[in-house]
């Protein structure tokens, strides 16, 4: 049985003193354990050829194929490209194969296969091997599972298995079986469960018998169809890698004589005397006396001068003997035609039949030997479901010794002593009805045992499951465009009222003051208690409790360099650690020499140093600066900074402490501090909607102007303002209107958009009319000029309205509302990432809460929750940040002339946008140079392309 592998106290300890890097559970060191592990997992768990091959792939950062680690499928046996472990396990069998060792990957995305499936509105599927997992298939997805009857009747004979004692015994025989049907011609299948074992299977094949056959494996991926389409030829022997579907049908050859004659010649079972036209009674003779020899251990002189028919029972009996578990005394009293029959039962031997076969069908088709027992009964039956289709002859047989991993997990104890019964010894096979029965009660724990490990991880992924309903709900709304303004403002008003609710709490300023001491002398003191006090009180409780945590933090340290006497702990004394920790931490310089002598009394007087030293640290601490922290008004102060450094809005505390006055003494939550910032915010954010459209339209038709002519330019802002603000206006507008006054009358005529509610009735009149979708599209043209989208053509009449909402958002708002999505997007996606990491290394720590008597998925549940709500806070506090403080400019226009309006790339995602930049956001801004623009439309003009950050 493969287990993980893990370090022990022995192995921590060998490891620091090979590294000599001190304690590994300490400071710098703490990642060491796990890098360790992993390094020793991926020497002595993850094998070459079997977990994983080496294989030449293309590498487009050096521009050339280079050796790397290729994962193989467990199932399939195919090569995994690009896939790659975690957690520095891929690098770690990298370094170990001496391969260039690439950056570990990060997770972005993650589903479990259960629920990726789950998404989807109806659910059907149809596969060969279904039934044995019906329970699952029901339990998980509600789905029952319907056998339907074959086109044709399934011939193929499945034999009961083989069972050896040994392994070694087990592949010999199997050697012998296909040797045996291969020299008269049929082919065989044989499914292995690694790349190791199938190289092994095929050196053992030439060495001994000098079979010619094909191997497929991970190795062999990219002939992979070719092989299987021969392996029903004549004589052809395939060796496969967890063999499934593979998407290409064995068919089963034809056969000649000449051809037969050719292959029984090259294997050595057919005489040169025997040609095509020889009769069936001259073909078995030829062949009979050319193969008694050997088969029989008598010279060729002895068994030439037999007649025939004492030869040929001589054969039979033999072939009894060594294929049947007849007695002996019954072989002996047997005829010719009982022996045959007895032969054609156990479907072990073609020669007592050979003839001048007609077609590999006669010859009783593809053969399956399978080499043991899959875990999941669904392989197997899928190893020999490439035999017997369509009616086909075929058989299939597999041979299990009890080494094998399945057996020595669940049907070792009970099936020795069934084998002991029937007196079985080394060397010997027995086959049973029985045996059978008893290898497939062990596949079913094993299936037992794999589904309740993939409902456990189910269970895990609930947590998982509703954060990725949420988060990608959210960014699907984005992305359509859909209320984006609602989300931001509903965002912006939680992120204020946890604000207000934080700064305002009459135990922040004790909470700061503990931080501000917890950073100052690294100590840990509960705000309640510094509650209300002065500064002399405050600075006089500090300085105790950072005294005592000090103690306590170096008797507990210290052991782990000093260990007590008599402690069980595995670990050395490490002075040059405790050294360079005490210089490092406290700026004590201990003395090597006297370290050395060790015991108690040492130990007890380095304690009392450290002791002085960090005592000595606190008294000369200046903490000054508490003095801030008992300001009556420091709360009110710190969320009047906070408006302005995410808000960009000028309120004064004394504001701030007003309203919350008012509050109080009215008890109305409309006068209180939430409301009147979200009144400022309403403010200045209504200011952008208004004058944002208009700078960016002005702004690109300077642009327009000058680089494909003033008419050109002039037609594109007529058609953007009659489409936006219905302002009737054509080309006589500029014989009477400078570009100000064009500009003044852009911005009444915004404004007027923005407090009439325009937006709204614009979207009722479009949805008085999603019942037709030919007369929407008819009111869509002639309103916007625009006809309606696939998204709203082959929308579910239950999601239409969201996607005409979006339409006509992404007109009506297209400059604002792009630069909403670039911000939002940029914020989530990388947060998510970030979340999707602590996530992992939740769940790789959780299953350790089982020591403290804790469920760990209980403890996942809470903690994932925890998780996620920091995430959606952290998420929400850079949005509003973010569309704040980030300074909206219209896009420079490309040295080009623009392409035809409705020919529009939409980049980044479907996201374009205007040039943004901000607090944080990195680089020249979201959506520089390059980034579509949202344009304007319009028969007349082309929509502006690429943008600037200001």
């Amino acid at each position: 049985e493969r287990k993980s592998a893990h370090l022990t106290h022995d192995g921590v300890s060998e490891a620091q003193r090979a590294a000599s890097i001190g304690s590994f559970y300490v400071d710098e060191n703490i990642d060491m354990p796990h890098l360790l592990e992993q390094a020793v997992r991926a020497h002595t768990v993850y094998e070459n050829d079997k977990d994983y091959v080496i294989a030449e792939v293309d590498d487009p950062m050096m521009g050339r194929r280079v050796p790397s680690i290729v994962i193989v499928d467990v199932n399939t046996g195919r090569p995994m490209i690009g896939r790659q472990w975690s957690d520095g396990l891929h690098q770690a069998i990298e370094c170990k194969e001496k391969v260039p060792i690439k950056k570990e990957t990060q997770t972005v995305a993650t589903v479990t296969i259960q629920n990726f499936f789950k998404m989807y509105k109806r659910l059907a599927g149809m596969t060969g091997t279904a039934d044995t997992e019906a329970q699952e298939f029901h339990d998980i997805y509600k789905l029952d599972v319907v056998s339907i009857p074959t086109n044709k009747p399934v011939v193929r004979r499945d034999f009961d298995d083989l069972v050896f004692l040994s392994a070694k015994d087990k592949w010999s025989k199997i050697v012998d079986e296909i040797k045996t049907f291969n020299d008269v011609g049929r082919p065989v299948l044989v499914g292995t469960t690694s790349v190791e074992k199938s190289q092994m299977l095929a050196n053992m094949l030439m060495r001994t018998h000098g079979v010619q056959h094909e191997v497929l494996n991970a190795k062999q991926h990219e002939r992979e169809a070719h092989i299987v389409e021969n392996a029903g030829q004549l004589g052809a022997v395939m060796i496969a890698t967890n063999m499934a579907g593979r998407g290409t049908d064995i068919k089963l050859g034809k056969v000649t004589r000449a051809s037969l004659l050719e292959h029984w010649l090259k294997r050595g079972i057919a005489p040169r005397t025997v040609t095509p036209e020889s009769t069936e009674e001259e073909l078995r003779e030829g062949v009979y006396r050319k193969i008694a020899p050997q088969e029989l251990g008598r010279n060729r002189r002895e068994t030439d001068e037999m007649p025939f028919a004492e030869l040929e029972l001589a054969l039979l009996r033999h072939w009894a003997v060594q294929f049947t578990q007849q007695s002996e005394r019954a072989i002996a009293n047997a005829s010719a035609q009982e022996l045959r029959e007895a032969l054609d039962a156990e479907g072990r031997s073609l020669l007592h039949r050979i003839r001048w076969f007609e077609s590999v069908e006669d010859l009783g088709g593809l053969h399956v030997v399978g080499t043991e027992r899959h875990e999941s009964r669904r392989i197997d039956n899928q190893l020999r479901g490439r035999s017997g289709r369509q009616g086909d002859n075929g058989s299939s047989r597999f041979f299990v010794s009890l080494e094998d991993d399945l057996m020595k997990m669940f049907a070792g104890e009970t099936t020795m002593k069934v084998l002991a019964r029937m007196g079985m010894k080394e060397g010997e096979a027995i086959q049973h009805p029985m045996l059978t029965k008893s290898v497939e009660r062990a596949q079913r724990k094993v299936e037992e045992r794999n589904f309740q490990m993939r409902k456990h991880i189910l269970e895990y992924d609930e947590i998982m499951e509703h954060q990725r309903q949420t988060f990608y709900g959210i960014r699907q709304r984005i992305l359509d465009g859909r209320n984006v303004k609602g989300l931001i403002f509903d965002w912006i008003r939680r992120t204020v009222d946890e604000a207000v609710e934080e700064y305002l709490d009459v135990d922040y300023a004790a909470r700061c003051a503990a931080e501000y001491a917890s950073a100052r002398l690294e100590c840990s003191i509960p705000p309640d208690r510094l509650r209300n006090r002065d500064l002399d009180e405050m600075e006089m409780l500090v300085v105790r409790e950072a005294k005592e945590e000090a103690r306590h933090t170096i008797a507990v340290t210290l052991g782990e360099y000093m260990p007590l006497e008599g402690s069980e702990v595995a670990i050395d004394f490490d002075s040059a650690g405790l050294i360079n920790w005490a210089k490092s931490r406290f700026n004590v310089e201990l003395d090597s020499a006297e370290l050395r002598e060790g015991g108690a009394a040492e130990r007890k007087r380095v304690q009392n140093m450290l002791n002085e030293a960090a005592e000595d640290a606190i008294d000369r601490a200046d903490l000054s600066g508490l003095s801030t922290y008992v300001d009556p008004d420091y709360g009110a102060k710190e969320l009047s900074a906070w408006v302005k450094r995410k808000l960009d809005l000028e309120v004064a505390y004394t504001e701030i402490q007003a309203a919350q006055k008012k509050q109080t003494d009215e008890g109305d939550e409309d006068a209180g501090p939430t409301a009147m910032l979200m009144r400022r915010v309403e403010e200045a954010y209504e200011r952008r909607e208004v004058e944002f459209p208009v700078e960016y339209a002005m702004n690109t038709t300077q642009q327009l102007a000058a680089q494909v002519g003033l008419k050109d330019a002039a037609q594109h802002l007529l058609a953007w303002s009659n489409r936006r603000y219905n302002m009737g206006w054509d080309e006589t507008l500029f014989k009477t209107h400078t570009p100000p006054k064009v500009r003044e009358e852009l911005l009444k005529a915004s404004k007027a958009f923005i407090e009439g509610n325009k937006l709204d009735e614009e979207l009722e009149k479009a949805l008085e009319h999603k019942g037709d979708l030919d007369a929407l599209d008819k009111y869509m043209r002639e309103r916007f000029d625009r006809g309606i989208t696939d998204q709203i053509r082959y929308a579910a009449r239950d999601d239409r309205e969201n996607a005409i909402r979006s339409m006509v958002e992404s007109i009506l708002r297209a400059e604002l509302l792009a630069a909403e999505r670039q911000i939002l997007l940029e914020t989530m996606d990388s947060a998510w990432k970030d979340h999707l990491y602590s996530m992992d290394q939740l769940r790789d720590t959780v299953n350790f809460r089982a020591f403290s008597q804790q469920d760990p998925r209980i403890e996942y549940k809470r903690e994932g929750s925890t998780l996620f709500t920091n995430f959606m806070e952290g998420i929400r506090e850079r949005t509003t940040e973010y569309i704040f403080r980030a300074r909206l400019a219209p896009p420079q226009m490309p040295m080009r002339r623009p392409a035809p309006p409705r020919q529009q790339s939409m980049q980044m995602g479907g996201i374009s946008g205007p040039g943004i930049s901000g607090p944080g956001m990195g680089g020249p801004g979201i959506g520089g140079p390059g980034t579509g623009g949202p344009g304007m439309g319009g028969p007349a003009g082309a929509p502006p392309q690429g943008g600037r950050a200001v």
